[in-house]
């Protein structure tokens, strides 16, 4: 199923108000912004609209009038604009309609604010489902308005894809960033539910899902559907979006040689649900309900029509689109979130402090190698591990490295590919870690060390990465003069910011580990803790610990 046709023109047969009204939304989606002013009537039980100054006239004079705000995708927003400004004053009575086009990532940062709008239409109820999973009440009032199932876009001479496994693996694929947007995140929860339902293999998805996810840095740099679109015209490759959006294109691009595409199994459909959000508000239910009515009207759904889109039965349109599709939803919605959650980790590059235990007892040797002579080499590896755009520093603990601290700074964190001296930041850390051996003796300081450490990752948050604490310790705090564990367990606790995690890896090493209180600490901050029985299995252990956060 492909397409390469634009809408072009309104159909002669559509009513002339209608066609004047398109043309106009046409200007404020390509090019920029129009005032225009249409007259409906009001939205009768056979959901039609016409001329409505009569009624807007007889409208009720309120002394305290209220303004609902809607919320919608910008896909929808300027088609939602017009039909929301066509509803008659003396059917909204008191309340008036406020159109505010707005990206779903954002409507959610609103509601987590408190600051949340009174009407929502995202592109996906993957928004609604995640944000009533956080404790948030909505109120659904129409399922969909519209929607519009998600493309393949690709160059001329492209093969159409037989599956979404081969979208997720074509050369030079721009989708965008599945944790922020339902459309980027599509061909994902396609390919599952495709997989699901003939009983394939679902691991070669989570393979597909690595090389995806590496190449994520480059994908956000490009604005949006329409970006990606670009992209791919100018240097080719293959672009994830939505039918509506690349009809869109097509209509501004008259020359692009572009086709959309997808698998014969079907897609994920963008659904567009009305909701309303926040505590019980009577004027917003029914200013969403007077909404939904009008936009299932016949005007309505022509006026979503010329912008693209299909109706909330998702049948094909009159003209242009990818044809009849059928719609992919999971079997097993639960494998998509573990893979999301792994997307994350792949596709956010790493920055993370190490602090290794230097005290006295890192020298003990057991089958002829030293606890510490088997951390350098597990940190040598490591380091080497880590992709340029990294950041990784390095901190040494025992008790009292000067200036009356457990800990020493040897490297700050920094990334791995950053020059000073003509030396760069992974040849100081691997210098660093060759020399460990060096400032060995002590006890072992590691409270006032965990909290410092948290503490210095916190403070510096970088929000475009994975921050995190990696500890590796042959022992149990032995600081007489430090904090105890309660405390430390208390302080972490109350200094925990969900808008700032920090996770805290640990790794015991033998059975002289506190292995108990490590897991504590990993539990508490959302880390995991790992446990080295030898000196030999530390390579194997830290590697193994620190592999999932490399990328």
């Amino acid at each position: 199923m492909s397409s390469r046709h634009g809408y072009g023109a309104p159909p002669a047969s559509m009513p002339r108000s209608v066609q004047v009204l398109i043309g106009l939304l046409a200007v404020v989606a390509v090019g920029g912004t129009a005032a225009f002013a249409v007259t409906f009537k009001s939205v009768s039980d056979k959901g039609e609209l016409g001329a409505g100054a009569a009624a807007a006239a007889t409208a009720t004079n309120c002394d305290n009038p209220e303004t609902v705000t809607v919320a919608a995708d910008p896909s929808i927003a300027s088609g939602l604009e017009a039909v929301a400004a066509a509803i008659p004053a003396a059917d909204l009575g008191c309340s008036s309609l406020s159109v505010t086009p707005q990206d779903p990532v954002l409507t959610v940062a609103a509601i987590a604010d408190g600051t949340a709008p009174a009407l929502w239409i995202p592109d996906s109820s993957e928004w609604l489902d995640k944000v009533s999973a956080s404790g948030q009440e909505i109120r659904r009032i129409s399922n969909s308005v519209a929607s519009t199932p998600v493309v393949a876009v690709s160059a001329p001479g492209t093969e159409a894809p037989g599956a979404w496994t081969d979208v997720l693996g074509a050369p030079s694929l721009h989708i965008g960033d599945p944790l922020t947007s339902a459309v980027s995140s599509a061909p994902i929860v396609a390919a599952f539910a495709e997989t699901q339902s003939r009983g394939g293999d679902l691991t070669s998805i989570s393979a597909a899902l690595v090389p995806v996810a590496q190449a994520q840095y480059g994908n956000l740099k490009e604005t949006g559907s329409t970006g990606r679109i670009q992209t791919v015209d100018a240097s080719g490759g293959t672009a994830v979006t939505t039918e509506q959006t690349f009809e869109a294109y097509l209509a501004a691009h008259a020359d692009s040689r572009l086709t959309a595409s997808v698998p014969s199994s079907g897609s994920v459909f963008m659904d567009y649900p009305l909701a309303s959000l926040g505590a019980d508000s009577s004027a917003a239910d029914d200013a969403g309900k007077l909404l939904a009515a009008a936009l299932a009207s016949d005007t309505g759904r022509s006026v979503l029509a010329g912008l693209g889109f299909r109706g909330a039965d998702q049948a094909p349109p009159v003209a242009g689109g990818v044809g009849k599709v059928g719609s992919l939803v999971p079997s097993d919605p639960s494998v998509v979130t573990k893979a999301l959650a792994r997307y994350e980790i792949l596709s956010r590059p790493s920055r993370a402090l190490a602090v290794v235990d230097v005290s006295g007892s890192m020298d003990y040797m057991q089958d002829g190698v030293t606890r510490m002579a088997a951390t350098a080499q597990a940190g040598d590896i490591a380091i080497r591990m880590f992709p340029a755009n990294a950041q990784l520093g390095l901190w040494a603990f025992s008790v009292d490295l000067g200036d009356g601290t457990d800990y020493r700074e040897l490297e700050p964190v920094a990334r791995m590919d950053a020059t000073e001296g003509g030396t760069d930041h992974r040849s100081k850390l691997l210098s660093r870690i060759d020399n460990l051996s060096s400032i060995v003796g002590g006890g072992t300081g590691l409270y006032d060390s965990v909290l410092a450490a948290y503490r210095s990752m916190q403070q510096s948050y970088d929000p475009a990465s994975i921050n995190s604490v990696i500890l590796l310790t042959d022992g149990a705090n032995d600081d007489p003069s430090g904090i105890a564990l309660q405390e430390l367990l208390d302080t972490l606790t109350r200094e925990q910011d969900p808008m700032r995690p920090v996770p805290i890896i640990t790794i015991g090493v033998t059975d002289d580990a506190d292995t108990d209180v490590l897991e504590q600490i990993s539990t508490l901050t959302g880390g995991n803790s790992h446990f080295a029985p030898t000196p030999a299995d530390i390579p194997k252990v830290f590697v193994g610990a620190i592999s999932g956060r490399a990328g």
